[in-house]
């Protein structure tokens, strides 16, 4: 899935820091790094000559990141949670005028809100594009069909804690951040019993490149729980 032709979009913005994004209380000037960091690492992480230091001076032993184990999230626990967006007094500097501030504001508000369900390249959080294409290039399973998986994993999940009957219906869109433990976010419809109507649901799920892991389960829900 983390080949070229995943597709992903990539904006602009995508360098910015984004130091709008707290911890109640406020810690000054703090990435996003902290909020959504939960063990990823980019394709190098699996590259020893990157993540190991070599014996220095001081006689230090040496340390191999790359042996290192990230934890596994805790169930129904969601990242944002305890954080607020707030925007600093001179942010209006480097935009050409008022409303290019103002829907650069909105966007932003509109992403942290949606808890990477919507698109935020601020967060390195992309839309997987062209559902039915292929997951991967050793696979024949589309994107849509990978997606609602791991949604059914998550809602499995969220059934055997709850003593529910969730079902995935349909996959709506999802949205992946990159790293070596990559993020799924999936939005899609489901039924809460065999009969009901159809309720927009979202799963998050932390996945791995070449199915090195299984995929983990982090929360699955209602999206109005969080309107």
């Amino acid at each position: 899935m983390l080949s070229d032709d995943l597709g992903t979009k990539r904006a602009a913005t995508e360098e910015e820091s984004d130091s709008s994004v707290s911890k109640k209380p406020k810690i000054e000037d703090e990435d996003d790094i902290c909020m959504e960091d939960e063990g990823d690492s980019d394709s190098d992480s699996n590259n020893p000559f990157l993540w190991s230091t070599d014996e220095e001076k001081d006689d230090s032993p040496t340390i191999n990141y790359s042996n290192l184990q990230d934890p596994e999230p805790e169930w129904d626990k969601d990242s944002y949670d305890g954080y607020t967006l707030e925007f600093d007094a001179d942010g209006r500097e480097g935009f050409p005028d008022d409303k290019a501030y103002q829907d650069f504001r909105d966007y932003k508000t509109k992403a942290f809100k949606s808890r990477g369900f919507f698109e935020d390249p601020f967060r390195s959080i992309y839309p997987i594009i062209d559902l039915e294409g292929p997951w991967s290039d050793t696979t024949n399973v589309t994107r849509r069909q990978y997606l609602a998986n791991i949604a059914s994993l998550c809602v499995k999940k969220l059934n055997e804690q709850n003593r529910s009957s969730v079902e995935v219906v349909s996959v709506v869109r999802g949205n992946l951040k990159p790293g070596g433990g990559y993020k799924l976010y999936i939005t899609f419809m489901a039924r809460e019993d065999p009969n009901g109507p159809l309720v927009e649901y979202q799963a998050k799920a932390m996945d791995f490149a070449g199915g090195r892991k299984p995929p983990f389960p982090i929360l699955c829900r209602p999206a109005s729980s969080i309107s």
